[in-house]
């Protein structure tokens, strides 16, 4: 009876060895047929658009002229694929985009180019004007939330409606992310592949299961970007001195959406009121046991809030 233990241990040990080894050297494979698998669900297509000289890389579903529009804008280190789940889920409701900004995903990335959210702003302008001249919904997470909202502020007569989902750039109210910045560190930019399970559990609370072949080449991406995202972080950052951000958000004029994860470390939901308060037409939600990114911790919920706020909401004429 050990024996035959024994020999279903060694089984079992050989076996899964040789799985992890094949997912290893096939990583990049499964991932992009993962990638694939998850674009077909949301019928989108991918596709580029040049813009001020940029290459930007997005991806469109076959709603267009049939639904309203619905533009997606990730977050800092984050990529448009990050939105698939959820643009799935609401693939019969919209006329989804969802694009990698500049210097992120497989948009162009130059490291002497500014990417401070007021150009990053101006470029989506000019990006949504070479897709059609029609307004549309936006929704945005993290530094993706406070790019929405200046988009909104500047451009009103483009935006139907605003989501913010966890938006970056008011901190009055510190998170669990701060102390690490104030020691001199940032989870968001890992300088390792070991780095990565740390960001992506301080990142999310319910994190979603991800094969190992997709988690390692996500983490491979992440940290061979490594130069970039610093560059892109210092430029965000720096930004946040050239304008007065909150007089920013009184002007704008579509209905708001401030939507937040209860757990998110990274921005405190503690700031959510204050976004209300400064914004005119604007609603709250939180999401109980989320953290930083509900689009991809709950998807479900967020198609759900999404759907039901662009439906009671929508303001036809902003300007």
């Amino acid at each position: 009876m050990k024996k035959l233990l024994l020999s279903l241990c060694l089984i079992v040990v050989i076996t899964s060895a040789s799985i992890y080894v094949g997912g290893m050297y096939y990583r990049y494979d499964i991932y992009q047929a993962a990638m694939d698998h998850l674009t077909t669900e949301a019928n989108t297509v991918k596709k580029h658009a040049q813009v001020d000289g940029l290459d930007i890389s997005y991806l469109e579903n076959n709603q267009q002229g049939k639904k309203p529009t619905l533009l997606f804008i990730h977050g800092f280190g984050a990529y448009k694929e990050n939105w698939l789940q959820l643009s799935a889920l609401l693939k019969d409701d919209f006329h989804i985009i969802t694009l990698d900004l500049p210097g992120h995903g497989e948009s162009s990335i130059d490291l002497n180019s500014n990417y401070d959210i007021d150009t990053q702003v101006k470029t989506l302008h000019t990006f949504m004007k070479s897709i059609s001249n029609e307004p549309f919904h936006i929704a945005g997470n993290s530094m993706g939330g406070a790019i929405t909202a200046l988009y909104a502020a500047t451009y009103p007569e483009d935006v139907l409606s605003a989501i913010l989902l966890d938006p970056g750039f008011i901190n009055d109210v510190k998170s669990e992310y701060d102390e690490f910045l104030s020691k001199g560190e940032n989870p968001l930019i890992p300088e390792s592949v070991d780095d990565f399970p740390f960001l992506v559990d301080f990142v999310m609370e319910n994190a979603p299961f991800s094969p190992f072949p997709i988690t390692a080449v996500s983490a491979e991406k992440m940290v061979g970007r490594l130069e970039a995202n610093k560059k892109i972080w210092i430029d965000i950052f720096e930004s946040e001195h050239n304008y007065d951000f909150k007089n920013e958000l009184t002007r704008i004029k579509a209905p708001t959406l401030v939507a937040w994860g209860r757990q998110d470390r990274v921005l405190s939901a503690g700031n959510a009121p204050i976004f209300k308060s400064l914004i005119p037409n604007s609603k709250i939600h939180i999401f109980e046991n989320i953290g930083h990114a509900p689009m991809i911790e709950a998807p479900m919920q967020t198609a759900n809030v999404i759907r039901q706020f662009t439906r009671t909401s929508t303001t036809p004429n902003n300007s």
